[in-house]
């Protein structure tokens, strides 16, 4: 691993243009999206009662109840198809960057996340209904390369990146990926206001994709080192004896669970020299699991609160998003590492002092929740890796206060300040990502990002269908604040997890 922070900054720094030009894509075409599908819809449905009318885009005829209906059952069938496709596919990526390195994912996702876009390009300028759906379906499939483009470039940073400057890098890479939806979001409202052409984001979606797969290609360096390729040629090695010997029920059996195989990392096991189970990683993925289901859906939320109490317009939501989305940005490109600079280095001179004071009666301490087991970590990279614990506590209990701050508000001013200090809690995400790598072995930590990317999809996949029936519950009893109050509650579950280990390093 380079020692240089020069060395280790280059790579990082060449990621941030990738993510960015990948996460223009999804969100420039976001609100296209919705109007794209209703028309597709609309014309299957009126064909099929009578095959001469020709519905165009904007008609009263794509109003009728029935073609909205129908709308929102694809839309809702599209998201679980995507989230089901990056939930899976994610072992798959993680392990084929293992064996090919990352620079070949960089290149090649963006290129299949063309497809999605391309799908749909298809399916707006055709006139058949069949080939119209089929080629929903592969958006739905081949949207997830987008997700899954920028789930590679934390690999990058698990490799070159140490326990000090890995949640600074993380903290970049989010920054920058809110970035790009943020100036797409303003981007698709002008380009629905002065440009006729309803496609036309799809045409900026396909070239960013484009752009980003040339970028990766001529300046983004491989970052998997040869020690990291010949630990993952020994593992499969291994693995393959072991295959031998079991036959192809072994195999088929392995297949089968291939999809999910990085979500065993995170389960409580025994350490192999003391005996003691380990269940750090178990209680992070409780905590990620919770708090991620209790703000994943807090945008759309956010929207609809704001509609339904305050009579915002489209306009205003538009706003809304840009707000959410720009002040998290500002958080964490701007405040974020002003605290990791000198709350780490106040952390560690409080460790240092500590440890002085303390007398050593020559017993070696186990740690209730261990880290690393085999690339042993010196004392700065432990006391690295639990003040970053710490910071992701820190992280979780603002996003908790932050929604009962929503729940008590009773003026749209006071909720946009809530959702200020909602911004406040962005650290939690790229301190996540930290201690997950930090806390298993160097050679599994492209597993522990996968398996922590797993979780993330599974939680953004059951929250908004969870959370979206506590709304309309909500709503018909008049008290739709109550949603934001629910959500908080999984963010609390989410630090009662993280408790134990902030308790546990204090040890």
């Amino acid at each position: 691993m380079p020692s240089s922070n020069d060395t280790v900054s280059s790579p990082v720094s060449l990621l941030l243009p990738y993510t960015f030009l990948c996460t223009i894509g999804p969100s420039v075409t976001a609100a296209t999206s919705l109007f794209v599908v209703r028309y597709l819809m609309c014309r299957y449905y009126w064909l099929r009662r009578d095959p001469s009318s020709d519905p165009q885009p904007g008609d009263d005829m794509c109003n009728d109840p029935n073609v909205e209906a129908l709308t929102g059952s694809v839309m809702a069938g599209l998201a679980t198809l995507d989230g089901i496709v990056s939930f899976l596919s994610t072992s798959y990526v993680q392990k084929l960057s293992d064996r090919f390195g990352r620079r070949r994912l960089l290149i090649t996702l963006p290129l299949v996340a063309t497809i999605s876009t391309a799908a749909i390009m298809i399916a707006y300028a055709s006139r058949d209904p069949t080939l119209a759906w089929i080629l929903l379906a592969l958006n739905g499939i081949f949207v997830s390369a987008s997700t899954k483009s920028i789930f590679v470039p934390t690999l990058c940073i698990a490799d070159v990146a140490s326990n000090d400057e890995r949640t600074r890098f993380y903290s970049r890479l989010e920054a920058v990926a809110l970035l790009g939806p943020g100036l797409a979001y303003i981007g698709s409202a002008l380009v629905s206001r002065y440009i006729p052409q309803v496609i036309f984001p799809y045409y900026i979606a396909l070239a960013s994709q484009l752009l980003a797969s040339c970028y990766a290609l001529l300046f983004i360096p491989e970052t998997l080192h040869m020690r990291d390729k010949e630990d993952g040629e020994e593992d499969i090695e291994e693995e393959g004896g072991y295959n031998g010997e079991g036959g192809i029920e072994t195999t088929v059996a392995e297949n089968l669970v291939a999809p999910i195989k990085p979500l065993a990392l995170l389960l409580p096991h025994r350490h192999q020299s003391t005996g003691i189970y380990q269940w750090k990683l178990f209680f992070l993925t409780i905590s990620l699991l919770t708090t991620t289901s209790g703000t994943v859906f807090i945008a759309t939320a956010s929207l609809l609160f704001l509609s339904d109490k305050f009579d915002f317009n489209p306009e205003d939501n538009a706003w809304v998003l840009a707000y959410l989305t720009f002040s998290r940005f500002a958080y964490l490109i701007l405040l974020f590492p002003i605290i990791l600079k000198f709350g780490r280095r106040a952390f560690y001179k409080y460790e240092s002092r500590k440890s002085e004071a303390s007398p050593s009666d020559g017993d070696e301490r186990t740690p209730l929740l261990a880290s690393r087991s085999s690339s042993v970590e010196k004392v700065p990279g432990e006391e690295a890796n639990h003040f970053d614990v710490i910071l992701a506590f820190l992280s979780v209990v603002l996003d908790t206060v932050s929604l009962v701050l929503v729940f008590l508000s009773r003026s749209y001013q006071r909720v946009l300040g809530s959702f200020a200090v909602l911004a406040l809690g962005s650290g939690d995400n790229p301190t996540f990502k930290s201690v997950f790598v930090s806390a298993v072995p160097i050679e599994h930590a492209s597993e522990a990002l996968a398996a922590l990317d797993m979780i993330l999809s599974a939680a953004k996949l059951a929250s908004p269908p969870i959370l979206g029936g506590l709304y309309a519950a909500f709503v018909e009893v008049g008290r739709p604040e109550m949603m934001f109050l629910a959500a908080g509650g999984c963010c609390l579950v989410g630090t009662v997890f993280l408790a134990p280990l902030v308790l546990a390093g204090r040890r």
